[in-house]
């Protein structure tokens, strides 16, 4: 396949792994990146910089093709203060590929760019496309309302908020929010997007490293089983519908302060959901598409099945015409 997401980070299909806190590690992202789509693992998994980089240099004897490594940018985040290691590890292992997310990657694109690296900039709102092009990414990812993690406060869906990205902007954009399969990775190729990012589908791969316990309570969830959390501080987190998250739901009622809420949201919380299997007990980033997934697989299947299922597709719409 030919898109201009492919030509500009090397790869064979338009499909990008997205970035799952504690999930996106090397054997998931190289067995994306062997299959022909672009894997990524997620700085914010790491406590360290040396853990950081010591797992990028794992990956690289993982696979030989692109991958990518994403960037939590707080609107506090300097490239002088604790961030400063990491970026140090992405230089020093000539990393060509990063996402960045969060707040405005500028104070960041000097270095960045000056070391050979191609940014993408993932936003919750079609309205910022225009600035990540004014700052020099080289491609932005636009997240729809019903995607799993941060999908933003403007409740605005996937169908509406791809097309004003690329209205807003002229640099290659990939979609996120909805994408599982073949069906709908042709249908955002189809409204002109350049790729498509695929994260709670890849937390069903074989190679992430989830529980049977979480496995099976997303295979039995509905499209209808999420919940939107971390309203109370305009940081909107779609999850799974847990206990975990419910409770956060209903201690926001109370109209707590940040430092209130952040021993129920802060990361360690859904760590150990992972590390002891039990989905109950944190909120779980997760996307409405959970309701059309019913099974597990390895990485490189999803990925021929995506593309297997889209050529079909097209076939079948150029018949049609």
């Amino acid at each position: 396949m030919k898109t201009r997401i492919t030509e500009l980070f090397g790869i064979e299909y338009p499909i990008i792994q997205g970035a799952m806190q504690w999930l996106s590690k090397p054997k998931l992202a190289a067995a994306v990146s062997n299959a022909g789509g672009l894997g990524t693992i997620n700085m914010t998994t790491y406590e360290t910089p040396e853990a950081f980089q010591e797992d990028i240099q794992l990956l690289k004897t993982l696979t030989d093709k692109p991958f990518c490594v994403n960037l939590s940018l707080l609107p506090d985040t300097r490239p002088d203060g604790p961030i400063k290691g990491f970026l140090q590890a992405i230089v020093d292992e000539k990393v060509r590929i990063v996402e960045t997310a969060g707040s405005s990657p500028k104070p960041f694109m000097d270095l960045l760019k000056s070391n050979g690296c191609v940014v993408m900039h993932k936003i919750p709102d079609s309205r910022f496309a225009h600035t990540a092009e004014d700052v020099g990414c080289d491609a932005v990812c636009i997240v729809g309302y019903e995607g799993g993690g941060h999908p933003g406060m403007a409740g605005v869906g996937s169908m509406v908020q791809w097309p004003l990205a690329m209205e807003r902007c002229s640099i290659p954009v990939v979609g996120a929010g909805g994408i599982c399969d073949g069906r709908t990775m042709y249908a955002a190729l189809a409204m002109g997007l350049d790729g498509v990012m695929v994260g709670t589908r890849f937390m069903m791969a074989e190679e992430t490293e989830i529980g049977p316990n979480l496995r099976q309570f997303v295979i039995d969830s509905k499209e209808t089983d999420t919940v939107l959390t971390q309203l109370s501080i305009r940081n909107a987190l779609r999850s799974i519908k847990t206990q975990g998250a419910l409770n956060i739901i209903e201690f926001e009622k109370t109209n707590p302060t940040f430092e209130e809420l952040y021993p129920l949201i802060k990361g360690t919380v859904t760590k150990a959901a992972f590390e002891n299997d039990d989905p109950q007990a944190a909120q779980i980033a997760m996307g409405q598409v959970l309701g059309r997934i019913r099974d597990v697989k390895p990485a490189g299947q999803i990925i021929r099945e995506m593309v297997a299922e889209m050529e079909e597709l097209h076939r079948r719409v150029t018949g049609m015409l």
